[in-house]
């Protein structure tokens, strides 16, 4: 996975939810880790469709479940 991917969604993440970015890793649950709720979640997808300027299908981010599924999910994307 390319470290480019992980630092920005690291990065993202850091400003949104407040945390250092020494605290994010893949491992990370978005939920009980980061306390994601599903309000930041929407947010979360918003700023990494514009990051990635992507789409995001409506439904997946009931499925992330952990950073590593974010760094997935967007290696995935052409």
């Amino acid at each position: 996975m390319p470290q480019e991917v992980e630092s920005k969604i690291n990065s993202i993440l850091s400003n949104l939810l407040e945390r250092k970015i020494e605290e994010i890793n893949a491992r990370i649950s978005l939920k009980d880790d980061l306390d994601v709720d599903s309000t930041e979640m929407v947010e979360i997808c918003s700023a990494l469709e514009k990051a990635f300027n992507v789409e995001i299908d409506d439904g997946v981010e009931k499925k992330l479940k952990t950073v590593g599924d974010l760094y997935s999910l967007m290696s995935a994307k052409p």
